[in-house]
């Protein structure tokens, strides 16, 4: 975020484009003496006037209202938070799995396909949501969306604990999912608005998605283990989780930049009756907030952007992959090693502890990565090398971890040897996740939202369609080599990391959006010189 010193409204302002408006600076440049007599502060924000019409409200320097400048307590309070707004949101994508065959019973619905569509239909709602939340967040600011997104949640998951039909379920269902794609697109956004410079970002961003990625895992266990009380009880259990964090939720701060510096310059004009006070976002044209906007800045960045096309076919393949692991497990083990719900369920745990341990070791990079940068390694100059590297190794330890499990999946084989490979497998997957993701969020850095929402998307439409072809692809190749199949997939992904390492930085000289990054930090400094 942009902090403004007092001595920073010299000519340099006068230099800021102001797309679309009709106002016309001075000619001559305006004196450091001058440039301070039209400088005021107002309870942490600068007032720069630019003429009779125009007075600019910016954050003064070190301002305390400044989301990177906030108390650590505070970023603390905030990140903790939101945090567990996209637990609650991971959670209940698989949460039904453990629960459908009991659901069904209830409803007196069958037929194999059906038993995908609870989660299928929620990750249809991720897609529509991802869509239009991301880049709402990047207009009216992350709590709005964010809260009245997740209160729309928390009553869609109350339906489902007492809905009383197959068909009311499964609307609830995509509303959950609808409601739940905005702290998947939002929350990497609040944590580059909290934490601006890249190592804190980084190391944030690296714990908040290492432990993040137990949501998922979480969701067939509380259901496996509810289902003897009741399916219902699965949704009565995420519904306590929810409201809980809800609550906690009322509670938090706006964190995006130029959203609080709109509702100061609203309150300004409000006080003083004057419609001269603006925030440098509403004096920018490709500001404006637009319905077409939603949906296209996304899918434009998929197709034109290669670093969050190759991005996002990489997670995408890893995120499907847990889902279809969804279906497979109890196939695998219920069918070849008779466990039953409750049992299966808890095989799933090995891969939540595998990407928790991720991020230990991701951390333990940055510091080597830091150490050096400090020595003066001419490789840490490279911003490729701080995130990508070990999605190089990642890569092959998820295809490791697939064929371990295709070919120990037999009943002469002790069953801890194919749910061992969950830790290996938990470990690879997180790490694609948190290296590729984390460097997205620093090339995009305020696009992030919306280069994230563009993963969202595409993920979900693999991970919402990729299970229903796995009763019909271990029926006719059996587990073994069913389960290879998804092996040479995800072999066929392990270059993208290589690729980006090598021409990384030539595409993101060749962005529109990161050199537009790149012109309002040039900006930045010439106005703080």
């Amino acid at each position: 975020m942009e902090s403004k010193s007092k001595d920073s409204a010299t000519a340099g302002v006068s230099g800021l484009p102001l797309s679309g408006k009709e106002h016309v600076f001075q000619e001559k440049p305006i004196s450091l003496a001058e440039s301070k007599r039209e400088l005021q502060t107002d309870d942490g924000y600068t007032l720069t006037k630019l003429s009779q019409d125009e007075i600019v409200v910016d954050f003064s320097d070190q301002s305390a209202v400044n989301p990177p400048n906030w108390t650590a307590r505070k970023k603390l309070y905030n990140a903790i938070v939101v945090f567990f707004v996209v637990i609650n949101s991971g959670i209940s994508t698989a949460l039904p799995s453990n629960a459908v065959p009991f659901i069904m019973q209830e409803f007196d619905q069958s037929g194999n396909a059906l038993k995908n569509l609870p989660t299928a239909l929620f990750l249809v709602g991720y897609i529509m949501g991802s869509m239009v939340f991301s880049t709402m967040s990047e207009t009216i600011g992350r709590k709005p969306v964010l809260l009245g997104t997740f209160t729309v949640f928390v009553l869609a998951t109350l339906a489902c604990a007492f809905t009383p039909n197959w068909g009311f379920f499964l609307a609830f269902r995509m509303i959950c999912g609808l409601a739940g794609a905005a702290p998947q697109t939002v929350v990497g956004g609040m944590y580059a608005d909290m934490f601006f410079d890249g190592r804190t970002r980084g190391r944030a961003m690296v714990t908040y998605m290492s432990a993040a990625s137990f949501g998922p895992i979480l969701g067939p266990i509380i259901s496996g283990c509810s289902v003897p009380y009741g399916w219902r009880w699965a949704f009565r259990i995420d519904l306590i989780l929810t409201g809980t964090t809800w609550l906690a939720l009322l509670f938090t701060s706006e964190t995006f930049g130029p959203a609080l510096l709109k509702q100061q310059a609203s309150k300004l004009r409000k006080k003083g009756g004057s419609n001269r006070y603006f925030s440098r976002a509403e004096l920018r044209s490709d500001s404006t907030f637009s319905t077409t906007q939603l949906i296209v800045r996304p899918i434009t960045m998929l197709i034109f952007e290669p670093i969050i096309l190759s991005t996002t076919v990489y997670i995408s393949i890893a995120y499907s992959l847990v889902f279809f692991y969804f279906q497979a497990y109890p196939i695998i083990f219920e069918g070849i090693f008779g466990f039953d719900v409750k049992s299966a369920s808890l095989t799933y745990i090995p891969i939540g502890i595998g990407a928790c341990s991720s991020g230990l070791v991701t951390l333990c990079y940055d510091l080597y990565y830091e150490k050096s940068k400090k020595l003066g390694k001419p490789w840490t100059s490279s911003p490729e090398l701080h995130r990508l590297p070990l999605s190089c190794i990642s890569g092959p330890c998820v295809t490791v971890s697939i064929f371990w499990l295709a070919w120990t999946a037999n009943s002469n084989i002790h069953w801890i040897v194919p749910v061992a490979s969950g830790l290996v497998f938990g470990f690879g997957y997180q790490i694609v996740f948190t290296s590729l993701l984390t460097y997205v969020t620093d090339a995009y850095k305020t696009y992030s939202a919306s280069a994230l929402a563009a993963s969202v998307v595409v993920r979900s439409i693999a991970g919402a369609f990729l299970p229903f072809t796995a009763t019909p692809l271990y029926d006719s190749l059996g587990a073994s080599w069913a389960t290879s199949v998804l092996g040479f997939v995800s072999l066929a992904c392990i270059p993208i990391p290589f690729a980006l390492l090598h021409y990384g930085a030539e595409i993101r000289k060749n962005s529109p959006f990161c050199q537009k990054l790149v012109a309002d930090e040039q900006r930045a400094r010439v106005q703080q010189v």
